[in-house]
């Protein structure tokens, strides 16, 4: 498990370059719950991005962890994959696609 604390970066899957970047640090919302960290993903030399939420990291007692996240390489390189599996084309137009994955980024 490859982690890094940038806030940019590029991964390559399949052969291709993607970039990402650190879009939201995890925050609180409504009700005591957390949203966690959000990524924004683009294949090199494209413009449409697709953002990555990953879920809010808890202590075993329940409570968040508020340490500044560290972005696991390999969860992003498996979420491009799973994003791709479930609609999002890199090279075509339009707007953001917005994508929920877990921990693993699956």
């Amino acid at each position: 498990m490859q982690r890094t604390r940038d806030n940019s970066g590029t991964v390559v899957v399949d052969g291709e370059t993607y970039e990402w970047e650190i879009r939201r640090q995890p925050r609180p919302v409504a009700d005591g719950k957390w949203e966690g960290i959000a990524i924004s993903l683009r294949l090199q030399g494209y413009p449409r991005e697709a953002i990555v939420q990953f879920p809010m990291p808890m202590h075993p007692s329940g409570r968040p962890e508020m340490e500044k996240q560290r972005i696991d390489l390999d969860a992003v390189t498996t979420a491009v994959t799973s994003i791709i599996e479930a609609g999002w084309e890199p090279t075509s137009r339009g707007r953001a696609m917005v994508f929920d994955v877990d921990a693993q980024g699956r």
